[in-house]
């Protein structure tokens, strides 16, 4: 279920992502990893929405915020467990090896205390208190570090020596001096040996700890990136779906980033609800009257749910897709030079390939609409029937009953509601825009409907819109007459 940069912007999927925010360099190294679960990992698929759902119930837990806190100041120190057992590790290395592992030793407290709560499945964090001991014998939980001179003999030794020779060279001068610090130099490279030598001794000490260490910091990067769902599910109110074997249907979804721009204009996004099953159905409506936008909110809510995120809708059930393909008019493409019709077949063709191989759900918006209308009616109708056959769930966007009456379902766009044209030509006689005028109201709702059912609303658009008078005349004509 692999979406081009794109097709993700057009989805909105960006302004989800932006918005979910892991803590520390491992989380957000898995963020950018993110990727929808394939078929093989159905079941890592369940279990990671089993988790996200019992992360929201550890909110205003005192261990949860400590842990919080714990990851913001987790580093990554992969590298540095990596060479454990490849090379020595020098001081400043170690130095991170007991910052990691004290931090590890508060952390795994706490979520021993969340896991009590929650009760994560497949995810697990150890302390190593064996590996501390190493670092901090006395346990006194001071994250400084240094090679001291009790841990080895060698190193107490000559830097017993060196501190006599440095009180000899206080006391000196002249050429007595420099031959003093000629000592030094040659105190100070096996001082250095001596502390390399120590390195060696603790990292081979420390070095069978390293396996476990490395699946700490992994599983750290696993909760970081959890608990980021769980904090993006609270604020754009997410919720668990249920995996279902075919069927497929949202109540009350929204799309976050239209409903962002929708409130910073003092308005609010109408939530979509819509169920569908294996065949093709159809979704008409009128101009701006929503169809493309609850194309592009399906889309993204089936996409999270298959990238482990939570779906933004009060209900869901969702099935496991191999595939989401998306078959819209996009302009010219810069690299190869299709036009929007080009690139449209383009888009079908790899739909068609797709449906072959897995389960997918197809997503037309007004297929074909690059050639003229005769064409565009043949086009919708042909693959209607192919993917209504191929056993995949689809959804068409169209303007023609013709393609509408040949559906298995046909949804609707609410529309035009409750038009008063009187009260609405005052507003704009007064000062309002005309096409904030026409959102009020508009209704973008979907319900289902038959094939004798579509009604046409475009009309009274065209009333509210101040079409001049005698165009206007002519087309309520053809609605009066009936005529081709």
């Amino acid at each position: 279920m692999q979406l081009t940069p794109r097709q993700q912007q057009d989805m909105g999927l960006p302004f989800v992502l932006d918005r979910l925010l892991p803590l520390s360099p491992l989380g957000r190294e898995l963020k950018r990893a993110l990727r929808p679960y394939g078929r093989a990992e159905k079941e890592a698929l369940l279990r990671e929405l089993n988790n996200l759902d019992r992360a929201l119930s550890l909110q205003g837990e005192p261990a949860l915020d400590r842990f919080l806190q714990g990851l913001m100041q987790l580093r990554d120190i992969r590298g540095t467990l990596s060479r454990l057992g490849a090379r020595p590790l020098d001081a400043v290395e170690l130095f991170e090896l007991k910052r990691y592992l004290l931090l590890l030793r508060s952390l795994a407290a706490d979520f021993e205390r969340l896991q009590a709560k929650a009760g994560f499945e497949g995810l697990a964090l150890r302390d190593a208190p064996e590996a501390l001991a190493i670092l901090d014998p006395e346990g006194s939980g001071n994250p400084a570090f240094s090679l001291r001179s009790d841990w080895s003999e060698d190193l107490a030794a000559v830097r017993g020596e060196k501190g006599a020779l440095e009180r000899e060279i206080a006391r000196a001068a002249g050429e007595a001096k420099d031959a003093l610090l000629a000592q030094r130099t040659q105190l100070v490279a096996r001082e250095a040996a001596a502390e390399a030598a120590l390195c060696a001794r603790l990292c081979d000490r420390l070095s069978p700890y390293a396996p476990a260490l490395r699946e700490s910091m992994d599983a750290l990067g696993r909760l970081d990136l959890l608990l980021a769902k769980a904090a993006l599910a609270r604020e754009l109110g997410g919720v668990k779906p249920k995996i279902t074997d075919r069927a497929l249907s949202f109540t009350d979804m929204i799309h976050p980033a239209i409903d962002h721009r929708l409130k910073t204009q003092g308005e609010a996004f109408t939530p979509l609800s819509i169920a569908l099953s294996p065949g093709a159905a159809v979704l008409m409506g009128a101009n701006m009257g929503g169809k493309s936008v609850c194309l592009k909110t399906l889309a993204l809510n089936v996409y999270l749910t298959h990238c482990g995120l939570f779906p933004l809708a009060k209900e869901a059930q969702v099935p496991f897709f191999d595939g989401l393909c998306l078959v819209r008019g996009e302009g010219e493409d810069g690299q190869e030079g299709l036009s929007s019709f080009g690139g449209e077949l383009m888009a079908a063709h790899e739909a068609a390939l797709a449906v072959q191989k897995g389960f997918c759900l197809v997503l037309f918006d007004e297929f074909a609409r690059g050639t003229n209308p005769t064409e565009a009616v043949k086009f919708q109708q042909g693959a209607l029937a192919y993917f209504d056959r191929s056993g995949a769930v689809c959804l068409f966007v169209t303007h023609y009953e013709a393609v509408a009456g040949k559906a298995r379902r046909r949804f609707l766009t609410r529309g035009i509601q409750g038009l008063d044209l009187a009260e609405g030509r005052r507003m704009i006689e007064a000062g309002a825009d005309k096409l904030s005028v026409l959102r009020r109201f508009m209704d973008y709702g979907i319900e289902e409907v038959s094939a004798s059912a579509v009604p046409q609303r475009a009309l009274a658009v065209a009333e509210l819109m101040g079409v001049e008078a005698g165009l206007l005349s002519s087309i309520r004509r053809e609605y009066i007459t009936g005529e081709d």
